[in-house]
């Protein structure tokens, strides 16, 4: 991406700009020097430009120290830029009144003017818009300081900067936040995080799972013995009914009960039918039932339900002017209506609802038709108890006449009963789902099937969260540590290229002394002549160490930007300004210098010879009463001899 300064205007701004216009053209020369005096707004316009481009915040006193006058109210700043060949414009509006500032973006494709509050900037240009990378490019002297002090992190954190290596670290954020937030979820389900409360998990499901095997062989052998025993018994009561009918009297006797217990079976098992159906149609349970669903009818009939809860009647109450409640409904008040009646019955529920308040209304039965089926079906029971008695006399009187065959064969039978009896019961404790008859028979999972499966389940999904939890959290930390050698590599690796080319650097610049970079740390660690470690320089070999340094980082940047630059040789001696002059300009594709007139020598003076079309001047010359006017061309910037203002 390749980003060039158009231009930058000011309105109602301290010193020389109340009302200041610095068009560099849509196409800018690769270098413009603009030179202004000392209180004509140099410093003031780096600022701004610094605060413009990244948005920042500014206080209430940073606002109205802006303030041309007592008289303004307001004041504005723009600069206008180039993003691969679309413009746009950034700019800062001030009110002086309240101390607040808003930031707008104006981009020439978008309809209605393309004006929009906020940076609406592309996404690559929006990182570099950060301080960390603006002072890098507009440039801020305090910089050339604290480049070379140890005690900062400002040389490693412009690389970090440049290079994305912060966008690095925020993927270990996130990584760390992903983690944290799988923590959390699985707190809800257990607190089991080390290998130690694993471990106790693993022996709560090797518990349930055992109890689940024992439970299934129990049942196994349960059935197993159940069908075996049903079997003896239904051989020992064909074989009694075999010695009863030996005798021809009671063998008719025993044919008329079978033909009564055909017909009381078949009676009980319709009438259970019936009563059952009966039970599933409230009308006919009673008459106070069916009276209060009459009532419950025409109540959903008188309240218009449910249509006053669907969604259509939010959807049209929407439209009014006014609520039911006599409010006048707004757009806001409209927007939450719409909204909120996705919460309430769409058109098919109130249809099933609708069916249910006709039948509801139009319900009819006779009450008295469970009761009398009921009564019916106790009376088939009741006789169905008689023929088993019959029978039981029958065989009493044979065994009383001293028929031990019989009475073997009643003794065997009874105990088939006994045990058919508890076999139903342990598979019924063994498998019931119906949770009344769970509770009725007070087991746990430890004794019944259905109830050992949920607690299995359970168990072994807390087992799977955890262990899902620690590896997630082991994974997590893996990457994170692979980012960060990750990171230190690359910053290792950038650190030393930057090096090497800053040392070719001051080879150029500083002639007088073999200066050179031994490390760069936080700060810069310099060291001359190849000794021990240099533990200071002056202000001009300051400058002239971060103008190596920053060409060298910005040369091979992954993107081409402008560098912007206040005073750039002021402090530095006339023959290292001719170097930096020479030099420095070569390692940037656009090149904006503000300078005073003391810094044409030897340093603005290496751009007189530069080709015309590489090259632009422009003079800033103060008019009064914070009024400029601005003269373009070689000979005024030469001629020109600002005196310093006042700011």
């Amino acid at each position: 991406m390749e980003v060039r300064l158009t231009g930058w205007r000011s309105k109602n701004i301290r010193g020389g700009l109340r009302d200041l216009d610095i068009d560099l053209g849509s196409d800018p020369r690769r270098w413009t020097l603009v030179q202004m005096s000392n209180g004509t707004g140099k410093t003031t316009t780096m600022d701004l430009l610094r605060s413009t481009l990244t948005g920042r915040a500014l206080s209430t006193p940073e606002v109205r120290a802006f303030r041309a006058d007592d008289l303004v109210e307001t004041g504005l700043f723009e600069a206008r830029l180039v993003v691969d060949d679309r413009p746009i414009r950034l700019q800062m509006e001030l009110d002086f009144r309240d101390g607040s500032v808003s930031y707008w973006t104006v981009r020439a494709e978008t309809r209605g003017g393309g004006r929009e509050e906020g940076r609406a900037v592309p996404s690559e240009l929006r990182e570099l818009l950060k301080p960390a990378l603006t002072e890098l490019f507009v440039f801020n002297g305090e910089l050339a300081t604290q480049i070379l002090d140890l005690s900062k992190s400002r040389a490693a954190g412009a690389i970090r900067a440049l290079y994305g290596l912060d966008q690095v670290d925020a993927l270990q954020e996130r990584v760390t936040g992903l983690v944290q937030q799988e923590v959390r979820r699985a707190a809800s389900v257990t607190s089991a995080k080390e290998q130690k409360g694993i471990t106790q998990l693993q022996n709560l499901v090797n518990e349930a799972t055992s109890a689940k095997q024992r439970l299934e062989q129990l049942q196994q052998a349960s059935a197993a013995r159940l069908a075996e025993v049903s079997r003896e018994r239904e051989r020992l009561d064909a074989e009694i009914t075999a010695r009863l009918s030996e005798d021809a009297g009671v063998r008719a006797e025993i044919e008329a009960l079978d033909v009564n217990q055909v017909e009381v079976d078949a009676n009980a098992n319709d009438l259970s039918t019936q009563a059952l159906e009966a039970f599933r149609r409230p009308p006919h349970v009673s008459d106070l039932l069916q009276e209060r669903l009459k009532t419950l009818g025409e109540q959903l009939y008188t309240l218009k339900l449910p249509e006053t809860i669907s969604r259509e009647f939010f959807n049209e109450l929407a439209n009014e002017k006014l609520c039911v409640c006599g409010r006048p409904i707004g757009h806001t008040e409209r927007d939450q209506i719409i909204t909120g009646a996705g919460r309430y019955l769409a058109q098919d529920q109130i249809t099933v609802i609708n069916q249910m308040k006709t039948a509801l209304r139009d319900s009819s039965g006779a009450p008295n038709v469970l009761g009398a089926t009921i009564a019916s079906l106790q009376a088939q029971l009741v006789e169905r108890r008689k023929i088993k008695a019959e029978r039981d006399r029958l065989a009493s009187e044979r065994i009383a006449e001293g028929d031990d065959v019989l009475a073997k064969l009643r003794a065997d039978l009874g105990e088939c009963i006994e045990e058919v009896n508890a076999l139903s019961a342990t598979l019924e404790r063994l498998s019931t789902k119906d949770s009344i008859r769970q509770r009725a028979l007070r087991v746990g999972w430890e004794s019944n099937l259905p109830l050992c499966d949920g607690e299995l389940e359970v168990r072994k999904f807390r087992l799977q969260t955890a262990t899902k939890t620690r590896d997630f959290s082991e994974q997590g930390k893996r990457l994170n540590q692979i980012i960060a050698d990750t990171t230190r590599r690359a910053l290792d690796g950038l650190r030393d290229r930057v090096r090497l080319a800053t040392n070719e650097k001051l080879k150029l610049i500083i002639k007088g002394e073999d200066l050179q970079v031994s490390k760069i740390g936080g700060g810069l660690e310099l060291q001359s002549g190849g000794l021990d470690a240099k533990a200071g320089a002056s202000e001009g070999q300051k400058l002239a160490i971060a103008y190596a340094f920053l060409t060298s980082l910005l040369a091979e940047a992954p993107y081409k930007l402008p560098f912007i630059v206040d005073s750039p040789a002021v402090s530095l001696d006339t023959e290292v300004r001719r170097e930096v002059g020479e030099l420095i300009p070569s390692f940037f594709g656009q090149m904006v210098m503000l300078v005073i007139s003391s810094e044409r020598e030897g340093f603005a003076d290496a751009f007189y010879g530069r080709a015309p079309e590489d090259v632009r001047f422009l003079t800033v010359a103060a008019e009064g009463g914070g009024q400029v006017r601005i003269e373009e061309g070689l000979q005024a910037f030469r001629d020109f001899h600002g005196k310093d203002l006042t700011a």
